[in-house]
């Protein structure tokens, strides 16, 4: 009995460790991802920070990347289902031999064709970044553009079109698994320098679309409502025919966004006020920012 308490003492003891372990690294990566969501956001808000090195704000925007991409991924899932079902009849109509030979002509592919196969992923991952997963850069310091730029991205954005959103987080996550199940298969596998180097190549691709995830998260996801407010100072109302949004709080200030009428044009401007000037915030609404702002016809807050 002695023996059997010891040994289960020393289980939790070991559990313990390594929970201690996973809770840093997990922390690490959900400051690192919430890191490059809320920068990359700010940019496409074009507004300036100041944001510490470590800010409690990493983490808790990490976690909500994270919960919106697991959210995602069932679409993925049930794309990929759906896949498998239309797929699956052809495949079991055919005789048990092809059928057999079929299922074993990827794997020896695989085995014979190791560097084609690389390349394969080198060139889809590369065509991925360049072509899909940077195109969100075009979405920078929106707030004070006379209009959107040409992207579909600006129409989602001014639709507020979640759906699309979602489904092509989805497709980004899809696109993330095709180098990641190469990677995987390829582990433990004896291959030449020329291979290794392919895969190292392809490794390093990978994790420039990981890191490529959230920044498309800040410049489509992240906090496209903002708050429209009274007042910049609690106290003062706004002029007539004046519209202001709280954009960010920061340490040591507060950023608004701020839409007027002088004379026949409509001038916007970003205003960051000391914390100690904006003593109360009164919040009257909250607006799609962009749709407040690019298509004041569909959506024009008094």
């Amino acid at each position: 009995m002695a023996d059997l308490a010891q040994s289960f003492a020393d289980r939790v003891k070991a559990i313990g460790g390594s929970w201690t372990a996973y809770t840093a690294v997990g922390s690490f990566v959900l400051y690192v991802l919430g890191y490059l969501a809320l920068r990359f956001h700010l940019t496409a808000l074009g507004i300036g920070t100041d944001l510490a090195v470590l800010d409690e704000r990493y983490l808790f925007t990490g976690a909500r990347f994270l919960v919106y991409l697991a959210a995602s991924a069932t679409s993925a899932v049930l794309l990929g289902l759906l896949l498998l079902m239309v797929l699956y009849v052809p495949y079991r109509l055919l005789p048990a031999a092809k059928r057999k030979r079929l299922v074993a002509t990827p794997s020896t592919l695989a085995a014979s064709h190791l560097g084609w196969l690389l390349l394969a992923g080198i060139v889809f991952s590369v065509a991925m970044i360049q072509f899909v997963m940077r195109d969100c850069f075009e979405l920078s310091n929106l707030l004070l553009r006379e209009r959107l730029p040409e992207s579909h991205f600006s129409d989602w954005l001014l639709r507020g079109d979640e759906s699309r959103i979602a489904f092509f987080f989805a497709g980004l996550m899809a696109a993330c698994a095709v180098p990641a199940a190469l990677l995987l298969v390829l582990r433990g596998e004896a291959l030449t320098a020329g291979v290794a180097a392919l895969r190292n190549l392809l490794f390093v691709l990978f994790v420039v679309q990981l890191l490529l995830l959230p920044i498309n998260y800040g410049y489509l996801v992240l906090d496209t409502t903002l708050p429209r407010v009274a007042s910049l100072d609690g106290m003062k109302p706004l002029p007539k025919g004046s519209t202001a949004w709280l954009v960010w709080e920061g340490k040591d200030g507060v950023t608004f966004l701020v839409r007027a009428r002088e004379g026949d044009k409509t001038v916007k401007s970003l205003l960051t006020l000391p914390r100690s000037e904006a003593k109360r915030v009164e919040i009257r609404a909250y607006d799609r920012i962009y749709a407040a702002l690019f298509a004041p016809q569909t959506e024009n807050p008094q």
